[in-house]
């Protein structure tokens, strides 16, 4: 009887521990991409950051002879010298490209199998690195990018989340668990890092004055989105590590784990295994050898707009933090230089580069006398400090430009939406949050939008042409809740039309205090499909590939 997937991948993943085989696979990678082995090229690459390029055609397409790499920047923090050189590093082996993700890594693109040793050196040279950047690992350990600079945070967290990641990389022990293993530990009041859809959340709060900390488990997106379960256990500072350890461990010998790939995450020992909160907290109470503190779950804050956009105070007096928006995640290597450029001349020392689970950046410690200069530096880019409703709060995943699983382009027509939302509704004014996905697989979190679009392929009687299926209402915080979907099937050429119908609806009949994902919420399902359905008198053009490439070029 033939393996199964799972089969095939754990038989590999037990065969060698692709942490300790990075020697051999530089050899490999100096002799060119055709003298990588099959099982390294699809596998064992994937626990050093890099995976195969698609070709240009998504899912229907294949694998070209380049390499994405991501690296891993813990708690989103850089400094100015790092982002000097991964800028570097873009623009000699990356085509000049470098995309901030929703998990606060930076990806780079085109990468060639000679030169991936040279980058490797390179970024550890820097103190950066790839490894568990993807593959069946712990995945980056995200936080507040504000952490020590917000004045209303619990905590200063990056410390912990620094050191989870450092713990759960370096043991032999955690290298093969059954999938990707997602983290997040923040100090931060509004929870802008998202740990509703962590494998494992710790949140800070204060209990009696003192730092505490709340756990979540069981938290993700993809085709089965499944929202974290809230333990009821309070955990001081000092208990985080150990717990992350023992987390790490239950899912590593979790075997019902390992029999299907598609059910592999840690939501699926809720959703398949009925396991329960109380459940859980006694496996890791036998993990630890003692009890943990019971306790009701800390409470999620408001629902917010969860970005850092604009110029604000520092809790350290006379310094400022200055939030840039980022469309859809996208530098430049250019746009890369000068912010680290910017970052050595006008930020005080340290991590004064912060990327964001909104694919923005944010630099800190900027003195009073420096902001006006770094907005014009950076203004000079092409990157804004103050941007639109819909500038600051669309994302989205790769796309079919450079991903295998993608049906339709993201990128770019996120780029081509935003002008078009920002020309039709020039004066809206509030953050609208727009994630843009080319598959089912939610890399960029659709289901936790304000309006969500999933890529699709729509019947034309010209033929097959790229659509989305919209989503909305979705979002996190007080009242978390995911999107419904809402119209299926909107050729991708209508959705400006149809989204600007669909928030002039929203502006004539919202209640005073009224957000979209409340209005949304308490309109009937065919009230807004007949609003978003009205198909526009004159649809945009149909664009090329080029005029795509060209449209995101000017963005």
């Amino acid at each position: 009887m033939p393996e199964t997937t799972a089969q095939k991948i754990e038989r590999l993943k037990a065969e060698q521990n692709p942490w300790e085989e990075l020697p051999r696979l530089f050899q490999q990678f100096r002799a060119g991409f055709g003298a990588i082995p099959a099982a390294d090229l699809n596998q064992r690459l994937k626990w050093w950051g890099v995976y195969t390029q698609g070709d240009g055609d998504g899912a229907f397409g294949g694998a070209a002879r380049y390499f994405m790499l991501r690296i891993r920047i813990a708690n989103g923090l850089l400094t100015a010298a790092q982002a000097a050189v991964i800028a570097g590093l873009s623009q000699r082996y990356g085509r000049g490209l470098a995309d901030i993700t929703v998990r606060q890594n930076i990806q780079l693109h085109w990468l060639e199998a000679e030169d991936l040793p040279d980058i490797f050196h390179a970024l550890w040279d820097a103190g950066l690195t790839s490894q568990a950047a993807c593959g069946d690992d712990t995945r980056n350990v995200t936080g507040c990018p504000l952490a020590g600079v917000d004045p209303e945070e619990w905590t200063d967290a990056s410390p912990l989340a620094r050191a989870i990641g450092r713990e759960l990389i370096a043991r032999e022990e955690y290298y093969n668990l059954p999938r990707k293993f997602k983290l997040c530990v923040t100090g931060c009041r509004q929870w802008c890092p998202n740990p509703e859809i962590n494998d494992v959340a710790f949140t800070a709060y204060r209990h009696q004055g003192d730092v505490a900390f709340g756990l979540r488990i069981g938290g993700g997106l993809s085709a089965a989105p499944h929202l974290a379960v809230a333990l009821p256990v309070r955990l001081t500072p000092d208990e985080v590590l150990p717990v992350a350890r023992a987390v790490c461990e239950i899912f590593r010998d979790a075997d019902e784990l390992r029999q299907n790939r598609a059910k592999a995450r840690m939501k699926f020992l809720f959703l398949e295994h009925r396991w329960t909160a109380e459940q859980f907290v006694a496996a890791i109470e036998r993990r630890l050898g003692r009890s943990l503190t019971a306790a009701p779950p800390d409470s999620p804050p408001a629902a917010a707009f969860r970005d850092h956009i604009g110029v604000h105070p520092q809790r350290q007096s006379g310094l400022f933090y200055a939030g840039v928006s980022v469309l859809r995640g996208r530098l430049s290597a250019d746009q890369l230089q000068v912010v680290a450029d910017a970052a050595g001349k006008f930020a005080q020392p340290g991590d004064a580069i912060r990327l964001t689970a909104m694919q923005n950046l944010v630099l800190t410690g900027i003195p009073a006398a420096q902001v006006k200069p770094l907005e014009q530096t950076l203004a000079a880019a092409g990157l804004s400090i103050a941007a639109s409703a819909f500038r600051r709060g669309t994302i989205s995943c790769t796309g079919k430009e450079f991903c295998k699983l993608a049906v339709t382009e993201t990128k770019a027509r996120a780029a081509q939406l935003v002008r078009e939302l920002e020309a039709r509704l020039p004066d809206f004014p509030e953050p609208v949050k727009i994630n843009l996905n080319g598959c089912p697989n939610s890399c960029g979190q659709h289901w936790i939008a304000d309006i969500g679009l999933q890529g699709i392929l729509v019947k034309t009687p010209q033929g097959p042409a790229e659509g989305f299926d919209v989503f909305l209402g979705g979002g996190l915080g007080a009242g978390a809740g995911l999107a419904r979907k809402t119209l299926a099937r909107v050729p991708a050429t209508e959705l400006a039309d149809r989204l600007a119908a669909l928030l002039r609806f929203y502006s004539r009949h919202r209640e005073p205090e009224d957000t979209l994902r409340d209005f949304v919420r308490r309109t009937s399902p065919q009230q807004l499909a007949a609003v978003l359905g009205q198909a526009p008198a004159a649809p945009t053009p149909v664009r090329t590939r080029e005029e795509l490439a060209r449209a995101e070029a000017q963005a």
